[in-house]
């Protein structure tokens, strides 16, 4: 006969909260601890997909293409990628000798033997300008100084400006061509051939004083005009082989040739005038001195 035994454990009662008392349920509520929630997060798992790489797992490969492969009858092709690392750099770059190659190389100075590493100063906030630290009790003396060269700087580029000009309104200085000379002369094309002639007879006229003063200081002894050298500060006087000092220039009948009559209009001419104008702008190009005369005729009555 078999005995069963039963299990004399009692088993768990339901509790009946609504059966509480107050210090029931403070003596319950006090009892409880609350404990922070603790990090249940899973292992971290980082997942590497390889662009470039070629899987070698080839799964139902064929032992009769294994063998071929090794033996060399034919090599594996790489598998055609939309996008990959190689494909980017490669673009990025460009192709040997064209331009976006050379710009990537010359935008990492990959050519250059004297690149050197930015330094950590050079990241540093600085003015590009060079600084000049002044005593205050100086800054006067500093700013008379910068004043100084500054109306210096500014002179000598008007004065280079001046010389480099060609045109003015009021030439005063040889070599300038007056600005409304220029303008006549681009609206009334007659007047070009009157210009020439004039000018031509201007330059022959120069040409004959300088070979005349030429050929008087060879006869005096005296050096030739250009030939002196005017940077020396000294005042140097030549005297001839007779003694004697030449005070002005003459031509060998001792007349003074320094005048020239260039152009002879009437006086009812009403295109003396324009004539007249031209020679006095020609003669300020070359530096002359030119000036006007009227000669008035009288006719005594019978």
């Amino acid at each position: 006969m078999a005995i069963l035994t039963t299990d004399s454990t009692p088993q768990a009662q339901p509790i009946d909260i609504e059966a509480w008392t107050v210090e029931a349920a403070t003596a319950a509520i006090s009892s409880v601890t609350i404990s922070p929630p603790g990090d249940n997060a899973g292992p971290v798992v980082s997942l590497q997909i390889p662009l470039d790489d070629i899987s070698t797992s080839a799964p139902g490969q064929r032992p009769t293409s294994t063998a071929a492969a090794k033996d060399g009858y034919y090599k594996r092709k790489e598998p055609l990628r939309r996008d990959s690392l190689k494909r980017r750099d490669a673009l990025l770059k460009g192709k040997e000798g064209t331009r976006r190659r050379l710009r990537w190389e010359n935008d990492r100075l990959l050519n250059n033997p004297h690149a050197e590493p930015p330094q950590p100063r050079d990241w540093e906030v600085h003015p590009t300008h060079p600084v000049h630290h002044v005593p205050y009790y100086l800054a006067p003396l500093w700013d008379a100084g910068l004043s100084r060269q500054q109306t210096e700087r500014k002179s000598a580029t008007a004065t280079a400006a001046a010389a480099s000009r060609t045109v003015a309104k009021k030439p005063s200085t040889p070599g300038v061509v007056p600005k409304e000379l220029r303008e006549k002369m681009k609206r009334s094309r007659g007047a070009k051939g009157l210009l020439m002639d004039l000018e031509v007879e201007v330059r022959r006229f120069v040409q004959e004083c300088e070979d005349g003063e030429k050929r008087r200081a060879e006869e005096d002894g005296f050096p030739a005009p250009g030939e002196v050298d005017s940077s020396d500060e000294e005042e140097i006087v030549f005297v001839g082989r007779g003694g004697k000092m030449r005070d002005g220039e003459r031509d060998r009948g001792g007349r003074e040739k320094s005048e020239v009559m260039l152009f002879e209009a009437a006086e009812e001419d009403q295109g003396g005038a324009f004539g007249r104008w031209l020679v006095h702008h020609i003669g300020v190009y070359y530096g002359l001195r030119t000036w006007s005369v009227t000669n008035r005729r009288f006719f005594p009555y019978p």
